[in-house]
C-alpha cells in the first residue's frame, strides 16, 4: 500500500521546487562575493555590475524557495502530524541549526545588499562570504535528517526516544549525502550561469561579446570541476547505501537482476542520462575563442538540463524508500506501535485526507508557480 496519490504529487511539487531552487541559491550566494572579490581586485567595472545584477535576482530566488519549503513543511504537518512530532522530537539538533542558519541567511543577505558601497571592503567582503557560508550549513542541518531516514544512526529508545547526535553525525550515509547535495548545487549553478551567459553573449554588441564569453568559459570551468567532484560523491553515497537494503535496491537492484519491491532503476538512468548531457555541454564551452552556433545551441540547455537533474535526483532518493519514512523496513516493524504508524507514509490525517483540501492547494501553488517561470524568464532575458 502506497500514499495517496494525490499527497505524494503534491509533497513532491513543493519539495522538487524548493529543493531545485535552493541548490540554485546555494551557488549564487557564493557567485556573488567571488565576483565582487574579483571585481575589487582588478578594478573592474563589468564585474561589479554582473555581481549587483546576480544579487538582486538571488534575493528574489531565496525568497520564492523560502515560500516553497515552508509549503513543503506546512503539507507534512498537515497530512502527518505523527511523523513531524516524532522526527521534530529526535531531530531537532539538526533542524534547529539548520533554522538558525536560514536567519543567519536572512541577515547576511539585508546587510550584504545595504551596506554595499556604504562600508569597507573588507567588511562588505566578509558578510558576503558568513552570507555564501550559511548556506551551505543549512543543508548541513537538513541532510543529517536526511541521512536519519536513510539509517537511524544514534536512535536511542531507552529510557526514551532520544538521539545520539555524535553517533548521527557518523551516519554511513551522512557525509558522501551532504557533500554531493553541495558540489551538485554548484554545478548546477555553473551551469544555469553559463545558459545566463551565452544568451547575454549572443544578445550583446560586439564590445560586450568577449566579456560575456569569459563568464561563460570562467562558469564552465567551475561547472566541470564541481560536477566531476559530485559524481564522486555521488558515487560514494550509492556505496553507503548498501546500509539500507531496501533503499539501494529499490535505486540500483536492476544492475545485479535483483530490483527492489519498488524499482527507481529507471529513474537512475534518466538521471545518469542528464549528467551525461551536462558534461557535454561543458565541453562545448570549456575554453572557446569564439561560440559557434551549436555551441550556443548547448549553452542554452545546460542550465535547465542541470536543474532538472538536481530535480530528479531528488525524487529518487525521497520516492525509493516509500512507504517508509525510515528506509529500514526491519527496523520501523519492530518499533511500538505507536513509532511504526508515524514512520509509515500510508498512515495519512484523516482530517486532511480529503479531495477538496488537495484542490485548494494545489490551486494555491499555481501562482507561486508562475512567479518561479517569471523570475528565470526575467534572469534569462533581461538586458
Amino acid at each position: 500500500m502506497q500514499a495517496p496519490l494525490p499527497i505524494s504529487a503534491l509533497l513532491s511539487l513543493s519539495f522538487g521546487v524548493h529543493i531545485v531552487l535552493v541548490n540554485l541559491d546555494m551557488a549564487i550566494a557564493t557567485f556573488i562575493p567571488l565576483m565582487e572579490w574579483l571585481a575589487r581586485k582588478k578594478d573592474d567595472d563589468f564585474l561589479m555590475e554582473r555581481a549587483k545584477v546576480l544579487m538582486r535576482y538571488y534575493a528574489s530566488t531565496y525568497a520564492i524557495a523560502g515560500v516553497f519549503g515552508t509549503a513543503f513543511t506546512v503539507m507534512l504537518l498537515s497530512f502527518y502530524p505523527q511523523f513531524i512530532g516524532l522526527a521534530g522530537h529526535l531531530t531537532w539538533v539538526p533542524f534547529g541549526l539548520a533554522i538558525l542558519m536560514i536567519a543567519l541567511r536572512f541577515l547576511t543577505i539585508v546587510l550584504y545588499w545595504y551596506l554595499w558601497d556604504r562600508s569597507s571592503q573588507q567588511i562588505h567582503l566578509a558578510v558576503g562570504g558568513l552570507m555564501a557560508l550559511s548556506g551551505y550549513l543549512i543543508p548541513f542541518g537538513f541532510r543529517a535528517v536526511f541521512a536519519f531516514l536513510n539509517v537511524p544512526s544514534g536512535l536511542h529508545l531507552e529510557p526514551k526516544p532520544y538521539l545520539d547526535v555524535v553517533e548521527a553525525l557518523m551516519n554511513p550515509t551522512f557525509l558522501p549525502l551532504y557533500l554531493k547535495s553541495v558540489f551538485g548545487a554548484l554545478a548546477a549553478g555553473s551551469l544555469m550561469m553559463v545558459t545566463v551567459y551565452v544568451i547575454r553573449y549572443e544578445a550583446s554588441e560586439s564590445s560586450l561579446k568577449e566579456r560575456y564569453l569569459e563568464l561563460v568559459s570562467r562558469f564552465a570551468n567551475y561547472g566541470f570541476a564541481s560536477l566531476a567532484l559530485m559524481m564522486f560523491f555521488g558515487a560514494w553515497y550509492s556505496v553507503s547505501l548498501i546500509t539500507t537494503p531496501y533503499k539501494f535496491y529499490n535505486v540500483f537492484g536492476f544492475l545485479i537482476g535483483k530490483p527492489g519491491e519498488r524499482d527507481f532503476g529507471w529513474l537512475f538512468i534518466v538521471k545518469m542520462i542528464l549528467v551525461l548531457v551536462q558534461f557535454i555541454v561543458l565541453y562545448q564551452v570549456f575554453r572557446p575563442k569564439e561560440l559557434t552556433e551549436t555551441q550556443i545551441s548547448w549553452a542554452k540547455i545546460g542550465g535547465p538540463v542541470a536543474l532538472t537533474t538536481v530535480l530528479v535526483g531528488e525524487m529518487l532518493n525521497m520516492h525509493s524508500q516509500l512507504p517508509y519514512f525510515v528506509a529500514q523496513p526491519e527496523i520501523v516493524s519492530s518499533l511500538p506501535e505507536i513509532f511504526r504508524k508515524a514512520l509509515l507514509t500510508t498512515n495519512v490525517n484523516t482530517l486532511a485526507n480529503l479531495p477538496e483540501l488537495y484542490a485548494i492547494t494545489a490551486a494555491s501553488l499555481i501562482p507561486l508557480l508562475a512567479a518561479v517561470a517569471a523570475l528565470f524568464y526575467l534572469l534569462l532575458r533581461e538586458k
